[in-house]
Protein backbone atom coordinates (compact mmCIF):
# COMPACT_ATOMS: atom_id res chain seq x y z
CA UNK A 1 0.00 0.00 0.00
CA UNK A 2 2.71 2.84 1.03
CA UNK A 3 4.52 1.80 -2.75
CA UNK A 4 1.00 2.39 -4.05
CA UNK A 5 1.21 5.66 -2.19
CA UNK A 6 4.16 6.81 -3.16
CA UNK A 7 3.83 5.87 -6.87
CA UNK A 8 0.53 8.26 -6.70
CA UNK A 9 2.22 10.74 -5.11
CA UNK A 10 5.21 10.85 -7.62
CA UNK A 11 2.12 10.80 -10.32
CA UNK A 12 0.79 13.69 -8.33
CA UNK A 13 4.07 15.70 -8.21
CA UNK A 14 4.91 15.45 -12.18
CA UNK A 15 1.03 16.25 -13.27
CA UNK A 16 1.55 19.66 -11.11
CA UNK A 17 5.04 20.31 -12.74
CA UNK A 18 3.41 19.66 -16.28
CA UNK A 19 0.19 21.95 -15.34
CA UNK A 20 2.66 24.73 -14.07
CA UNK A 21 4.80 24.46 -16.82
CA UNK A 22 2.12 24.24 -19.02
CA UNK A 23 0.44 27.40 -17.54
CA UNK A 24 4.17 29.00 -17.52
CA UNK A 25 3.92 28.30 -21.16
CA UNK A 26 0.89 29.99 -21.72
CA UNK A 27 1.31 32.84 -19.99
CA UNK A 28 4.80 33.39 -21.61
CA UNK A 29 3.47 32.78 -24.63
CA UNK A 30 0.73 35.52 -24.75
CA UNK A 31 2.75 38.20 -22.27
CA UNK A 32 6.72 37.91 -23.43
CA UNK A 33 7.94 39.45 -27.05
CA UNK A 34 4.70 40.06 -28.88
CA UNK A 35 6.66 42.24 -31.10
CA UNK A 36 8.46 41.19 -34.25
CA UNK A 37 11.53 43.33 -33.25
CA UNK A 38 11.48 41.08 -29.92
CA UNK A 39 11.71 37.73 -31.28
CA UNK A 40 14.52 35.75 -32.05
CA UNK A 41 16.75 36.83 -34.62
CA UNK A 42 16.32 33.42 -36.96
CA UNK A 43 12.63 33.01 -35.97
CA UNK A 44 12.35 36.75 -37.46
CA UNK A 45 14.26 35.91 -40.84
CA UNK A 46 12.11 33.06 -41.13
CA UNK A 47 8.30 34.84 -40.95
CA UNK A 48 9.94 37.69 -42.91
CA UNK A 49 10.41 35.28 -45.57
CA UNK A 50 7.11 33.96 -45.72
CA UNK A 51 5.81 37.76 -45.15
CA UNK A 52 8.16 39.15 -48.22
CA UNK A 53 6.96 36.69 -50.69
CA UNK A 54 2.95 36.81 -49.50
CA UNK A 55 3.00 40.47 -49.97
CA UNK A 56 3.73 40.22 -53.66
CA UNK A 57 0.71 39.47 -54.38
CA UNK A 58 -2.94 41.57 -54.72
CA UNK A 59 -5.76 40.16 -51.87
CA UNK A 60 -8.36 39.54 -55.25
CA UNK A 61 -5.51 38.94 -58.10
CA UNK A 62 -2.38 37.35 -58.62
CA UNK A 63 0.70 38.62 -59.87
CA UNK A 64 1.56 38.49 -63.58
CA UNK A 65 5.01 38.82 -63.29
CA UNK A 66 5.24 35.78 -61.31
CA UNK A 67 2.42 33.15 -62.53
CA UNK A 68 -1.49 34.46 -63.31
CA UNK A 69 -4.07 35.23 -60.81
CA UNK A 70 -4.29 31.18 -60.22
CA UNK A 71 -1.44 31.53 -58.34
CA UNK A 72 -1.61 33.98 -55.06
CA UNK A 73 0.21 33.56 -51.98
CA UNK A 74 -2.29 35.97 -49.96
CA UNK A 75 -5.32 32.95 -50.21
CA UNK A 76 -2.15 30.55 -49.11
CA UNK A 77 -0.94 29.85 -45.67
CA UNK A 78 2.20 28.95 -43.63
CA UNK A 79 2.73 27.18 -40.32
CA UNK A 80 6.42 27.04 -39.72
CA UNK A 81 7.99 25.29 -36.47
CA UNK A 82 11.94 26.13 -35.19
CA UNK A 83 13.78 22.99 -35.06
CA UNK A 84 17.03 22.60 -32.53
CA UNK A 85 17.76 18.77 -33.32
CA UNK A 86 15.59 16.91 -31.57
CA UNK A 87 13.81 19.87 -29.91
CA UNK A 88 11.60 22.68 -31.11
CA UNK A 89 11.29 26.08 -30.60
CA UNK A 90 7.85 28.26 -31.20
CA UNK A 91 5.36 27.72 -34.06
CA UNK A 92 3.95 30.36 -35.86
CA UNK A 93 1.12 30.64 -38.56
CA UNK A 94 1.55 32.98 -41.22
CA UNK A 95 -0.93 35.01 -43.19
CA UNK A 96 -3.69 32.81 -41.07
CA UNK A 97 -5.95 33.97 -38.65
CA UNK A 98 -6.16 31.99 -35.16
CA UNK A 99 -9.25 32.51 -32.82
CA UNK A 100 -9.10 34.12 -29.64
CA UNK A 101 -7.73 31.72 -27.26
CA UNK A 102 -5.07 30.89 -24.91
CA UNK A 103 -2.63 28.95 -27.14
CA UNK A 104 -2.34 31.53 -29.39
CA UNK A 105 -0.73 34.96 -29.64
CA UNK A 106 -0.95 37.70 -32.70
CA UNK A 107 2.41 38.97 -33.60
CA UNK A 108 2.48 43.04 -33.69
CA UNK A 109 4.35 43.11 -37.57
CA UNK A 110 6.00 46.30 -38.92
CA UNK A 111 4.32 48.42 -41.23
CA UNK A 112 5.05 46.80 -44.76
CA UNK A 113 3.80 43.48 -43.31
CA UNK A 114 0.90 44.98 -41.10
CA UNK A 115 -2.06 43.12 -42.79
CA UNK A 116 -0.27 39.95 -43.12
CA UNK A 117 -1.54 38.18 -39.81
CA UNK A 118 1.38 36.50 -37.77
CA UNK A 119 0.46 33.96 -34.56
CA UNK A 120 2.72 32.37 -32.11
CA UNK A 121 0.97 28.85 -30.69
CA UNK A 122 2.55 27.93 -27.25
CA UNK A 123 5.15 25.70 -26.95
CA UNK A 124 3.19 23.01 -25.96
CA UNK A 125 0.60 23.07 -28.57
CA UNK A 126 0.42 18.81 -28.99
CA UNK A 127 0.20 19.58 -32.49
CA UNK A 128 3.15 21.38 -33.24
CA UNK A 129 5.37 18.62 -32.01
CA UNK A 130 4.89 16.31 -35.15
CA UNK A 131 5.65 19.64 -37.10
CA UNK A 132 8.60 20.07 -35.65
CA UNK A 133 10.15 16.16 -36.10
CA UNK A 134 9.36 16.40 -39.87
CA UNK A 135 12.06 16.36 -41.76
CA UNK A 136 10.20 18.00 -44.76
CA UNK A 137 7.40 20.27 -45.10
CA UNK A 138 4.17 19.38 -46.27
CA UNK A 139 0.32 19.83 -46.01
CA UNK A 140 -1.46 19.94 -42.41
CA UNK A 141 -4.84 20.80 -40.98
CA UNK A 142 -5.10 23.82 -38.54
CA UNK A 143 -8.53 23.88 -37.14
CA UNK A 144 -10.27 22.35 -39.90
CA UNK A 145 -8.14 24.30 -42.70
CA UNK A 146 -5.47 22.92 -44.70
CA UNK A 147 -1.77 24.66 -44.31
CA UNK A 148 1.56 23.96 -45.83
CA UNK A 149 3.60 23.31 -42.62
CA UNK A 150 7.44 22.58 -42.80
CA UNK A 151 10.16 22.93 -40.04
CA UNK A 152 12.53 25.67 -40.06
CA UNK A 153 16.30 26.50 -38.39
CA UNK A 154 19.22 28.73 -39.18
CA UNK A 155 20.32 26.56 -42.60
CA UNK A 156 17.14 26.47 -44.21
CA UNK A 157 15.96 30.56 -43.51
CA UNK A 158 18.26 32.13 -45.65
CA UNK A 159 18.67 30.51 -49.51
CA UNK A 160 21.45 28.76 -49.74
CA UNK A 161 20.74 27.23 -52.89
CA UNK A 162 19.07 23.86 -51.78
CA UNK A 163 16.19 23.07 -49.15
CA UNK A 164 15.67 26.30 -48.01
CA UNK A 165 11.73 27.69 -46.44
CA UNK A 166 11.16 29.86 -48.74
CA UNK A 167 11.74 27.19 -52.19
CA UNK A 168 9.61 24.90 -50.67
CA UNK A 169 6.95 27.26 -49.54
CA UNK A 170 6.65 28.24 -52.93
CA UNK A 171 6.98 24.67 -54.68
CA UNK A 172 4.10 23.24 -52.28
CA UNK A 173 1.26 26.53 -52.57
CA UNK A 174 2.19 26.62 -56.33
CA UNK A 175 1.53 23.01 -56.80
CA UNK A 176 -1.56 23.42 -54.33
CA UNK A 177 -3.30 26.75 -55.98
CA UNK A 178 -2.89 25.93 -59.75
CA UNK A 179 -3.81 22.34 -59.07
CA UNK A 180 -0.75 20.57 -60.91
CA UNK A 181 -1.92 16.99 -59.35
CA UNK A 182 -3.35 16.88 -62.68
CA UNK A 183 -0.26 16.21 -64.26
CA UNK A 184 0.33 13.00 -65.82
CA UNK A 185 2.14 11.00 -63.02
CA UNK A 186 5.87 10.74 -63.67
CA UNK A 187 6.60 7.30 -64.56
CA UNK A 188 9.74 6.27 -62.05
CA UNK A 189 10.49 3.17 -64.13
CA UNK A 190 11.75 5.37 -67.34
CA UNK A 191 15.29 5.98 -66.86
CA UNK A 192 17.75 8.54 -68.66
CA UNK A 193 19.83 5.96 -71.06
CA UNK A 194 23.37 6.68 -69.51
CA UNK A 195 24.77 6.09 -72.84
CA UNK A 196 27.53 8.89 -75.00
CA UNK A 197 25.25 9.64 -77.75
CA UNK A 198 22.11 9.94 -75.45
CA UNK A 199 24.22 12.62 -73.14
CA UNK A 200 25.83 14.46 -75.97
CA UNK A 201 22.64 15.48 -77.77
CA UNK A 202 21.51 16.71 -74.02
CA UNK A 203 24.34 18.59 -74.25
CA UNK A 204 23.67 19.74 -77.90
CA UNK A 205 20.33 20.88 -76.77
CA UNK A 206 22.10 22.69 -73.43
CA UNK A 207 24.41 24.91 -75.87
CA UNK A 208 20.92 26.02 -77.84
CA UNK A 209 19.28 26.98 -75.12
CA UNK A 210 22.06 29.06 -73.93
CA UNK A 211 21.93 30.48 -77.31
CA UNK A 212 17.65 30.99 -77.39
CA UNK A 213 17.93 32.19 -74.10
CA UNK A 214 20.49 34.83 -74.84
CA UNK A 215 19.09 35.49 -78.35
CA UNK A 216 19.67 39.54 -79.84
CA UNK A 217 16.55 39.41 -82.70
CA UNK A 218 13.10 37.77 -83.41
CA UNK A 219 14.97 35.97 -86.11
CA UNK A 220 17.89 34.26 -84.62
CA UNK A 221 15.76 33.39 -81.95
CA UNK A 222 13.05 32.04 -84.20
CA UNK A 223 16.21 29.94 -86.02
CA UNK A 224 17.31 28.59 -82.19
CA UNK A 225 14.20 27.52 -81.55
CA UNK A 226 13.89 25.59 -84.94
CA UNK A 227 17.61 24.04 -83.86
CA UNK A 228 16.63 23.11 -80.68
CA UNK A 229 12.86 21.01 -81.74
CA UNK A 230 14.79 19.64 -84.55
CA UNK A 231 18.05 18.21 -81.96
CA UNK A 232 15.00 17.38 -79.59
CA UNK A 233 12.69 15.50 -81.85
CA UNK A 234 15.90 13.51 -82.86
CA UNK A 235 16.80 12.45 -79.85
CA UNK A 236 13.08 11.57 -78.93
CA UNK A 237 13.12 8.50 -81.91
CA UNK A 238 16.40 7.44 -80.52
CA UNK A 239 15.07 7.31 -76.74
CA UNK A 240 11.44 7.69 -77.14
CA UNK A 241 10.75 6.31 -73.37
CA UNK A 242 12.36 8.75 -71.47
CA UNK A 243 10.86 11.44 -73.75
CA UNK A 244 7.43 11.52 -72.37
CA UNK A 245 8.65 11.66 -68.94
CA UNK A 246 11.24 14.43 -69.30
CA UNK A 247 8.10 16.89 -70.88
CA UNK A 248 5.99 15.71 -67.70
CA UNK A 249 9.11 16.52 -65.21
CA UNK A 250 9.49 20.10 -67.57
CA UNK A 251 5.54 20.60 -66.87
CA UNK A 252 5.57 20.00 -63.12
CA UNK A 253 9.00 21.37 -61.93
CA UNK A 254 10.18 23.08 -64.17
CA UNK A 255 6.84 25.06 -64.10
CA UNK A 256 7.47 25.13 -59.94
CA UNK A 257 11.46 26.31 -60.41
CA UNK A 258 9.68 29.25 -62.97
CA UNK A 259 7.81 30.59 -60.33
CA UNK A 260 10.26 30.70 -57.97
CA UNK A 261 13.03 32.15 -59.66
CA UNK A 262 10.32 34.97 -60.67
CA UNK A 263 9.89 35.57 -57.17
CA UNK A 264 13.42 35.40 -55.92
CA UNK A 265 13.77 38.44 -58.21
CA UNK A 266 11.00 40.36 -56.84
CA UNK A 267 12.07 39.92 -53.34
CA UNK A 268 16.15 40.85 -54.56
CA UNK A 269 17.26 37.32 -54.26
CA UNK A 270 18.07 36.59 -57.86
CA UNK A 271 18.16 32.78 -58.04
CA UNK A 272 19.04 31.17 -61.40
CA UNK A 273 19.56 28.29 -62.52
CA UNK A 274 22.49 26.54 -61.56
CA UNK A 275 24.01 28.84 -58.95
CA UNK A 276 23.66 29.90 -55.49
CA UNK A 277 23.73 33.56 -56.10
CA UNK A 278 23.51 35.60 -59.06
CA UNK A 279 27.47 36.45 -59.10
CA UNK A 280 28.22 32.44 -59.91
CA UNK A 281 25.39 32.02 -62.53
CA UNK A 282 26.62 29.54 -64.70
CA UNK A 283 25.24 28.34 -68.08
CA UNK A 284 23.49 25.64 -69.18
CA UNK A 285 26.68 24.32 -71.11
CA UNK A 286 28.97 25.11 -68.40
CA UNK A 287 26.77 22.94 -66.35
CA UNK A 288 27.17 20.37 -68.76
CA UNK A 289 30.74 20.62 -68.80
CA UNK A 290 30.74 20.16 -64.99
CA UNK A 291 28.75 17.54 -64.69
CA UNK A 292 30.58 15.65 -67.40
CA UNK A 293 34.06 16.22 -65.87
CA UNK A 294 32.99 15.25 -62.11
CA UNK A 295 33.22 19.68 -60.81
CA UNK A 296 29.46 19.96 -60.56
CA UNK A 297 28.27 18.71 -57.20
CA UNK A 298 25.47 16.45 -58.33
CA UNK A 299 24.57 13.08 -58.48
CA UNK A 300 24.48 12.58 -62.25
CA UNK A 301 21.37 9.80 -62.42
CA UNK A 302 19.10 12.54 -60.38
CA UNK A 303 20.62 15.33 -62.71
CA UNK A 304 19.97 13.25 -66.19
CA UNK A 305 16.57 11.79 -64.76
CA UNK A 306 15.08 15.26 -63.30
CA UNK A 307 17.20 18.17 -62.13
CA UNK A 308 18.44 19.19 -65.47
CA UNK A 309 14.65 18.69 -66.64
CA UNK A 310 13.68 21.10 -64.35
CA UNK A 311 15.97 23.83 -65.54
CA UNK A 312 15.11 22.97 -68.96
CA UNK A 313 11.47 23.45 -67.66
CA UNK A 314 11.89 26.78 -66.58
CA UNK A 315 13.84 27.98 -69.10
CA UNK A 316 11.60 26.91 -71.84
CA UNK A 317 8.93 28.75 -69.22
CA UNK A 318 11.00 32.35 -69.91
CA UNK A 319 11.68 31.82 -72.94
CA UNK A 320 7.69 31.75 -74.07
CA UNK A 321 7.19 34.61 -71.50
CA UNK A 322 9.94 37.11 -72.38
CA UNK A 323 9.47 36.84 -75.81
CA UNK A 324 5.69 36.52 -76.35
CA UNK A 325 6.03 33.09 -78.34
CA UNK A 326 2.16 31.75 -77.21
CA UNK A 327 -0.27 34.61 -75.59
CA UNK A 328 -1.46 33.09 -72.14
CA UNK A 329 1.07 29.90 -72.54
CA UNK A 330 0.82 29.33 -68.98
CA UNK A 331 -3.36 28.31 -69.19
CA UNK A 332 -2.13 26.31 -72.06
CA UNK A 333 -0.02 24.06 -69.82
CA UNK A 334 -2.34 20.82 -69.31
CA UNK A 335 -1.56 17.72 -68.23
CA UNK A 336 -4.77 16.27 -67.27
CA UNK A 337 -5.27 12.37 -67.51
CA UNK A 338 -6.72 10.76 -70.36
CA UNK A 339 -6.20 14.10 -72.47
CA UNK A 340 -2.17 13.30 -72.84
CA UNK A 341 -0.98 17.06 -71.92
CA UNK A 342 0.23 20.16 -73.24
CA UNK A 343 4.01 21.49 -72.12
CA UNK A 344 6.27 24.01 -72.64
CA UNK A 345 7.86 21.80 -75.05
CA UNK A 346 4.62 21.51 -77.00
CA UNK A 347 4.04 24.93 -77.40
CA UNK A 348 7.56 25.79 -78.72
CA UNK A 349 7.19 22.85 -81.08
CA UNK A 350 3.76 24.18 -81.96
CA UNK A 351 5.16 27.68 -82.49
CA UNK A 352 7.62 26.34 -85.19
CA UNK A 353 5.09 24.35 -87.33
CA UNK A 354 6.63 21.19 -85.64
CA UNK A 355 8.56 20.54 -89.23
CA UNK A 356 10.87 23.95 -88.36
CA UNK A 357 10.84 24.31 -92.22
CA UNK A 358 10.04 28.01 -92.05
CA UNK A 359 12.53 28.99 -89.80
CA UNK A 360 15.16 26.80 -90.39
CA UNK A 361 16.74 24.36 -93.33
CA UNK A 362 19.65 22.76 -91.48
CA UNK A 363 19.98 19.41 -90.92
CA UNK A 364 21.05 17.22 -87.41
CA UNK A 365 24.44 17.51 -88.99
CA UNK A 366 24.40 21.11 -89.89
CA UNK A 367 23.31 21.97 -86.28
CA UNK A 368 26.10 19.36 -85.00
CA UNK A 369 28.84 21.44 -86.70
CA UNK A 370 27.57 24.43 -86.12
CA UNK A 371 27.60 24.12 -82.35
CA UNK A 372 30.99 21.61 -82.13
CA UNK A 373 29.77 18.53 -81.58
CA UNK A 374 32.72 16.34 -81.24
CA UNK A 375 33.72 18.53 -78.34
CA UNK A 376 30.21 17.97 -77.18
CA UNK A 377 30.88 14.30 -77.70
CA UNK A 378 34.01 13.90 -76.14
CA UNK A 379 32.94 15.54 -72.57
CA UNK A 380 30.47 12.82 -72.46
CA UNK A 381 32.36 9.83 -73.17
CA UNK A 382 34.43 11.35 -70.37
CA UNK A 383 30.97 11.24 -67.98
CA UNK A 384 30.49 7.73 -69.14
CA UNK A 385 34.16 6.50 -68.59
CA UNK A 386 33.84 8.04 -64.97
CA UNK A 387 30.65 6.18 -64.30
CA UNK A 388 32.01 2.94 -65.37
Amino acid sequence: MNAVKRILNVLLILLGVMLIAVCADLMSNKLGNTDFESLNEIDRGAIEEICRMTALFDDKYGNEEIWTEDYNLKKEACVITRKYGLLKGYTYAVNMSAPKCLYAQRITMPEDYSDIPVYRFSYFMPFTFSLANSEEGGYTRVRGRQVYASPFDAQTVKYNGTGSLEEDYVRETFAHSVESADVPEIDESKHFKLEEENVALTGLQYRILDDMMGASSKEQLNELIAEYVLVREYQSEKYPEFAVRREQTELEYGTERYVFYNISDLIDHNITYFNKEAADSITFYSAYYYLCTGRYNSDISEFLDQTGDEYMGAALCSILNDNELSANWQTKLSGKPGSGFTSQYTLLKNYCGGTCSEYSDKTIDDIKKTYNYDEITSMAKTLIEGVS
